[in-house]
């Protein structure tokens, strides 16, 4: 039975997919990705491209079907037959329009030791261009607690798991293999990613490709965690914020990894964590290309999340996710509430002090945005 099948038998239309959905407002929406799918009919390039892929309409069907895993398969069907669209390329490492090429040509990229290390760190390309305090935070951390690291970086190391995404599986494909001798290559056994994209590809689709990897992933809030229970860093400073976690769906619902953060927060005095479950954690708005695509609307969608932090009392959102972290920083231009990345938050209070350069990180995101596309439109926030 294939998918199409499947889903057809097992849907009962009941609609749960669609209440917790904001992007799509009516079923049609199944019968064009089941029609698409064996071939009985076309379909237009929105169907498709306005899926956040956050997985939310599975955990909310009773039969753990929804929308999104009809959507992978069509996108990749679409870009078998038609190619990628101008601003997808944007994120095709291979692509002269990417987007990380046209920050790089602009700002650079930091420089990091190459070296041997028994644990490599990730950043990605979100980590390298776009988030830089990110995958900062993350390295001062890592000297601190007296980690033999070394850093991998730089776009010809992108995982390909957002071109994936997009329906483009060459990326990965060819990229995979490569990263996986590089790490092998400097002696790695612990990989920390700081992206869930990557994190998603190493830790799943990478195996599936390629065969079991000999060294263990994981998710740098799920080192961090584990370096705090060794003892090798200790947060003494007091941060009196009440936070409002913000759930990467990739890393979450996509991937399963709900606590380490949580409990990364507890341990820090002076904090007060408002949503100590995940249950009902919504997206940022960011995730399935809909920030390339939709970027408007994306950004209502992050907007949502600082009225979620609000009902709850709190004066920080604190989250584990480059594309995160820039689609709140955009939304949250003109808010009251602080936005940190989570290794961040903890470098501040282990006594460290990283710079954030929130608003020129956008104004470069923007450029590099219509450097791809001329004539894009930044997000209207009004």
């Amino acid at each position: 039975m294939n998918i199409v099948e499947e889903h057809r038998e097992k849907c009962t239309r009941c609609g749960q997919c669609l209440e917790v959905c904001s992007r799509y407002e009516d079923l049609g929406v199944l019968d064009r990705l089941y029609g698409y799918l064996d071939g009985s009919s076309n379909i237009d390039s929105e169907s498709l491209l306005r899926c956040l892929t956050c997985g939310l309409c599975i955990s909310a069907c009773p039969e753990n079907l929804g929308i999104k895993p009809l959507i992978s398969p069509s996108r990749q069907k679409w870009v078998n037959e038609n190619g990628l669209s101008e601003r997808q390329t944007m994120v095709d490492p291979e692509s002269e329009n990417n987007l990380f090429k046209k920050i790089s040509e602009m700002d650079g990229i930091p420089e990091y030791t190459d070296r041997s290390g028994s644990v490599v760190y990730f950043p990605g390309c979100a980590g390298t261009y776009i988030n830089k305090v990110m995958a900062q935070a993350s390295v001062t951390l890592l000297e601190k607690a007296g980690v033999d690291y070394t850093v991998l970086s730089g776009l010809e190391y992108c995982c390909g798991a957002v071109s994936a995404g997009a329906g483009d599986q060459g990326p990965i494909r060819k990229h995979g293999q490569k990263n996986i001798d590089e790490i092998r290559k400097r002696g790695a056994i612990v990989l920390i990613t700081a992206c869930p994209g990557c994190f998603k590809a190493f830790k799943d689709i990478y195996p599936r490709m390629f065969g079991r990897l000999d060294f263990e992933v994981l998710q740098v809030s799920q080192y961090l965690d584990r370096l705090l229970k060794e003892g090798r860093l200790t947060p003494e400073n007091a941060l009196k914020f009440r936070v409002f976690y913000h759930d990467p769906c990739h890393l979450t619902r996509g991937m399963g990894v709900y606590t380490e953060a949580r409990d990364v927060l507890e341990k820090i005095p002076g904090t007060g964590l408002a949503n100590k479950t995940p249950e009902g954690s919504a997206c940022c708005g960011f995730g399935g290309g809909v920030r390339v695509n939709y970027p408007s609307e994306s950004i209502s969608v992050a907007s949502d999340r600082f009225r979620a932090a609000e009902k709850l009392g709190c004066d920080a959102i604190i989250t584990n996710c480059g594309g995160c972290m820039q689609n709140l920083a955009e939304a949250g231009k003109n808010e009251k509430i602080k936005i940190f990345d989570l290794a961040e938050y903890l470098a501040l209070a282990c006594g460290i002090k990283i710079e954030r350069e929130d608003r020129r990180m956008i104004e470069l995101v923007n450029r590099a945005y219509n450097l791809c596309v001329p004539g894009y439109k930044e997000p209207d926030l009004s």
